[in-house]
């Protein structure tokens, strides 16, 4: 305030010395003088303000002042007795100091009574704090005791029996404090999960039906339906989970405060060795003792009852490991304070890890059974292709001939001695094991003393293979194998057994399995329709052999689902299985339709292969809704079964079918050994068929489960080429299947050919008596196409049976109607016989069909014609009779037909001139001119 004061009075100074006249300096003058007048008034209105307030400063400083003076009077005082006193401590300070030093040594005595009183209670306090788990104070007092024993007691020699109770003491706590750390590492940790899995299969208790009812008839209130099974259910799990967390902050907490009460007594690193030495002890016992109550647990069902134990096992292990980071975790952050900084050598989380696996490994060894597996893998490594040498047996004649040799994709199965595990680090271990300990395998565990709660078995590993690579994949990332690029031992150990020991079982079982169904006899035969139905979803009697095949198939599915690591090779198996059979399916094919060399082939077969006939019987409707009919059940959804033409159209189809085939034959007559003459080999195609046609549509679905397992990678990346080598194998059968099935098509119309063609050149309608009796040619088609019906009706869907048989009537019309032209006479009762022959066709393809067959009424009016006129009239008289009726009723027939009646009526009835022939046959040909008919 001072500074301001003074520098403002400067600034003034300087201001009146820089003005040049005295008239400014009065100006300036005067506004100070004014300026100062009003200060002066502002401070006295001031001081008149706070009157009050400055008498009372004034009054507090005068007392503050008196007492200062008076201090300063006491003070001089006390320096002057201190002086008197000093004076007087000098005359008596040898007395004083002898005193003093007495003093000192009673208290020591003192101190040193009062501990040892303290150290004759402190067992009793041990042992109280031990009993109520208090483990810290218990270290406590144990290191106090220790610390007051080793102080200034050490020479005390009464206290030598209190020293040993204390060491034994401390001995017996270290024990519990290790029992104590190993139970809430390995026994709290492996209950926890045998506690989930009892509350996962405990059965609340029902209400009994006779029993917890009122009055009125309804159950109590407070009992458990059983429809609230499921909920009681969840909710139990739901407890147990809830209280994993707070379980597992408790026991964190527990092996925190152990591991510092051993910390205080100085057996830290011990334990950290006990622990390292011991962890493939305890996880042994845990897996024995797991083993045994997951047994027990799911004693009522064993559906799957070895992948609960591993899961079980996995879940013990990971709640292990998390255990011992627990306890690493709390010796770690001891070891940061300077207090505990001894030398204690850690073992890391990479060996609980690495002991974990061992323990993994040599509980998939004993279910595995990998040395008696890889013995018989050993000794059976030649079966598959020994077996693939046998002789073909006999298939009914029909199935061994030609066969072709074989194309191989990819993934052959291997022939070489497959794979042993005496060089695995844990055979060797286990063999060093054995040698130290007779029966003890390295975890100590007697061989005897095992528990396993199924048969040993290598297949196993498709139940547990899933769960067992999440858990590798789990113990990879925890070492950091990922980003290395390397696998773990775990990993190695169950991709090796898999690879070289189950794969080649696989190979080895599928490749009997093959073998079994395309040269065992029986296999050709069909399985009954009750056990088809049931077991293959399939709506007619299937081949044994195709049954089979699609059951390996299946197992293949499962197995690329239960191991998507190694889907590629199962995929391969299944191409070069499938192509096997495929090579097996022509061959059975062939034995079919050729059954003695290339040019003694069946007709129908023939005709199936010609380009012409093929693309034609493709072409037609019929086929079309066969097709569409497949593919809607192909894709799953309800197909339409029915398709219907109308008469006409069927007339028309047939017409344009019968014109190919005659066209194809001629009129030659059939030999036998070119028709499939065994009702036996057309149920057999028709076997063929149907099974071929099923089994395509499999191989479609597997092809585009695996696609679409693909996209949504369930499965792991498959190579293109694979799945479309699958769909062209699947494309392969159905191909087979449709050329079955027009061969059936067409078989039943060469029956037809080889029964009527030789009707017109054999038979004599020339009679002169009523013969009631069809021609034999007639009789023996009855029978042969009822044969065939009954072969088939039983083995092919109806729709394929319709397909086979439809249109025929128009064929045996066409064939009968043609014969006119071979027929040398006919009279009247020439005509009633062949109007017989057609009604017992017609009444054998109505029956077979269940239709009228119309076409059969036509070729019956056909000859019909010939009885037109009486016998006794002329041909010319017959003619006009004819062409009258085709003038009133219209043309029936085509010119020809009409042409070769009018021919056979000429025979029947010679003597006209053949220039009257000649113009009736021009009349006739204007009348169907004007009509519009044509040739």
């Amino acid at each position: 305030m001072a500074k301001e004061t003074s520098g403002l009075l400067m600034n003034v100074i300087g201001t009146l010395s820089s003005l040049s006249s005295n008239e400014q300096r009065d100006r300036e003058k005067a506004k100070l003088e004014r300026e100062f007048k009003l200060s002066d008034q502002r401070l006295e209105k001031l001081v008149g303000t706070h009157h009050r307030d400055l008498a009372n400063v004034m009054q507090i400083y005068s007392k503050v002042s008196v007492s200062i003076n008076d201090a300063r009077t006491r003070i001089a005082m006390v320096k002057g007795q201190l002086a008197a006193c000093r004076g007087l401590l000098h005359c008596r300070r040898d007395e004083l100091k002898k005193l003093w030093l007495e003093g000192v040594e009673h208290k020591q005595v003192l101190l040193m009574l009062n501990q040892i009183e303290k150290l004759k209670e402190i067992p009793d306090k041990i042992n109280e704090n031990i009993a109520k788990k208090n483990y810290i104070a218990a270290a406590q007092l144990i290191v106090e005791a220790q610390e007051n024993l080793q102080g200034p007691l050490q020479k005390v020699e009464a206290l030598k029996d209190l020293r040993s109770d204390l060491a034994t003491k401390q001995e017996r706590f270290y024990k519990i404090l290790l029992e104590d750390l190993s139970h809430y590492i390995y026994v709290k940790s492996s209950n926890d999960v045998l506690q989930w899995k009892r509350a996962a299969t405990a059965q609340p208790p029902f209400q009994r039906a006779s029993s917890g009812r009122n009055s009125s008839g309804r159950a109590s209130g407070n009992m458990i339906t059983k429809n609230d099974a499921p909920k009681v259910k969840s909710l139990m799990l739901e407890i147990v989970g809830s209280s994993q967390n707070s379980q597992d902050e408790s026991s964190n907490q527990c092996i925190s405060n152990i591991i510092q009460c051993l910390a205080l007594v100085n057996k830290l690193p011990e334990t950290l060795e006990s622990l390292k030495s011991g962890m493939g002890m305890e996880m042994t016992a845990i897996t024995k003792k797991t083993a045994q109550q997951v047994s027990e647990i799911q004693s009522s069902s064993s559906k799957n009852v070895l992948k609960e134990l591993f899961e079980a096992v996995m879940e013990q292990m990971r709640r292990i490991v998390k255990a011992h980071s627990a306890v690493l975790d709390s010796v770690k952050d001891l070891l940061k304070d300077q207090q505990y900084n001894n030398d204690v050598v850690m073992y890391t989380k990479e060996d609980v890890w690495s002991q974990v696996q061992t323990v993994i490994q040599v509980l998939l060894s004993q279910y595995w059974d990998i040395g008696s597996t890889a013995t018989k893998s050993n000794n059976s490594g030649g079966s598959f292709s020994s077996s693939s040498q046998l002789a073909a047996a006999d298939l009914n004649a029909y199935f061994s001939k030609r066969r072709q040799p074989r194309r191989e994709i990819t993934n052959k199965p291997q022939k070489t001695t497959l794979f042993r595990f005496e060089g695995s680090l844990h055979s060797i271990s286990l063999n060093d094991s054995n040698s130290d300990h007779g029966k003890q395998d390295q975890h100590g565990l007697d061989a005897s003393d095992r528990v396993l709660i199924v048969e040993p078995n290598a297949r196993l590993v498709i139940e547990i293979y899933q769960p067992l690579m999440a858990f590798v994949q789990e113990i990879e990332t925890a070492l950091g194998c990922s980003a290395q690029g390397t696998h773990c031992a775990l990993h190695v150990f169950i991709t090796v057994f898999t690879r070289d020991v189950f794969l080649s079982q696989i190979h080895i079982e599928m490749g009997t399995a093959l073998d079994e169904a395309t040269r065992k006899l029986d296999m050709w035969k069909s399985v009954n329709p009750t056990e088809s139905i049931q077991n293959t979803k399939a709506t007619r009697p299937l081949l044994q052999s195709t049954v089979q095949v699609y059951r390996c198939l299946m197992e293949i599915r499962q197995l690329m689902e239960a191991l998507p690591q190694f889907a590629q090779h199962f995929l391969g198996m299944t191409c070069n299985m499938l192509l096997r059979y495929s090579e097996t399916c022509q061959a059975a094919y062939r034995g079919l339709v050729q059954p003695d060399s290339e040019d003694k082939r069946v007709i129908s077969a023939t005709w199936a292969k010609d380009e012409d006939i093929h693309r034609f019987l493709r072409s037609l409707p019929s086929w079309t809704a066969l097709q569409t009919v497949r593919a809607h059940r192909n894709s799953g959804a309800t197909d339409g079964e029915t398709y219907e033409d109308s008469p006409e159209e069927i007339k028309q189809r047939s017409a344009k079918e019968t014109e190919i085939l005659t066209g194809n034959l001629g009129d030659a007559i059939i030999p036998p050994h070119e028709i499939l003459a065994d009702p036996t080999q057309m149920r057999i195609l028709a076997l063929l068929q149907e099974s071929l046609e099923w089994f395509a549509a499999h191989i479609q679905e597997l092809a585009n489960v695996i696609t679409r397992s693909g996209a949504s990678e369930s499965l792991l990346a498959l190579p293109e080429s694979n799945v479309q080598t699958l769909l062209e194998l699947a494309k392969d059968f159905e191909d087979l299947a449709d050329t079955c099935l027009l061969v059936l098509h067409l078989e039943v119309r060469v029956h037809c050919f080889y029964h009527l063609v030789p009707l017109g050149r054999q038979a004599q309608f020339w009679l002169n008596g009523d013969n009631q009796e069809p021609d034999p040619e007639i009789g023996r088609l009855s029978r042969d196409l009822t044969a065939i019906d009954e072969s088939l009706s039983a083995f092919i869907q109806p729709r394929k049976h319709r397909y086979i048989f439809e249109g025929v009537s128009h064929l045996v019309s066409s064939i009968i109607m043609s014969s006119v032209q071979h027929i040398r006479r006919m009279n009247e009762n020439g005509v009633k016989k062949m109007c017989r022959n057609i009604f017992s066709l017609q009444q054998t393809l109505t029956s077979i069909t269940l239709a009228r067959e119309p076409a059969l009424d036509h070729a019956r009016q056909y000859f019909e014609l010939l009885c037109a006129t009486p016998e006794d009239y002329t041909f010319t008289q017959g003619m006009e009779e004819i062409l009258n009726g085709i003038l009133e009723r219209g043309s029936q027939y085509t010119e020809l037909e009409y042409i070769q009646v009018l021919q056979l009526l000429n025979r029947s009835r010679p003597g006209t001139a053949s220039n009257e022939i000649i113009r009736h046959l021009e009349r006739l040909s204007e009348i169907l001119g004007e009509l519009g008919v044509t040739v």
